[in-house]
């Protein structure tokens, strides 16, 4: 398992992970149908700067299973986690939300915030266990705001055994 930034020469490899998502998990990552990622929509999300958008990838050999990223604005930012269908429930996502809080923390950002459609228990409950509090969105019914300051963040879990698949 190697998490890494995201480069524009991951392009096939995101597309191949979005593909692999159910169609649940991609109506819950994007808020939005999307049967396959548009040519504007894969530009826009690995060809990000850097300096406001932190994209990390989780890779288990040359498949991408798993993302997670923030968008900068001022000092805060906006986050998005997915993780392959197969993977859940293994330590992934913790592992990627650790990495994009610890950078989040070094970049200066002191919330990161994002919206859950407020039918997905399962990243109600993990953002949840994870320290961030919770509230109704206040302009859309479906969602719920997610948020925590970074620095409240309680560190690492880089040593955390991932259960291998077979």
């Amino acid at each position: 398992m190697i998490v890494r930034p995201l480069r524009v020469q991951d392009a096939a490899a995101f597309r191949a992970f979005v593909g692999r998502l159910s169609p649940q998990s991609r109506y819950a990552r994007f808020q939005f149908v999307v049967k396959e990622l548009s040519p504007q929509l894969l530009r826009m999300l690995i060809e990000a700067d850097p300096r406001s958008h932190v994209a990390l990838a989780a890779f288990d050999g040359e498949d991408m299973v798993g993302e997670a990223r923030y968008v900068r604005s001022g000092d805060s930012g906006e986050f998005a986690i997915a993780v392959a269908d197969g993977w859940r429930r293994r330590g992934l996502a913790r592992r990627l939300l650790d990495r994009l809080l610890r950078k989040a923390r070094r970049h200066g950002l002191k919330r990161i915030d994002g919206e859950v459609l407020a039918g997905n228990e399962a990243m109600l409950a993990f953002v949840a266990q994870a320290g961030f509090s919770l509230q109704p969105h206040e302009e859309d019914g479906r969602l719920v705001r997610a948020q925590i300051a970074v620095q409240s963040w309680p560190g690492s879990v880089e040593n955390l055994a991932l259960t291998p698949i077979f």
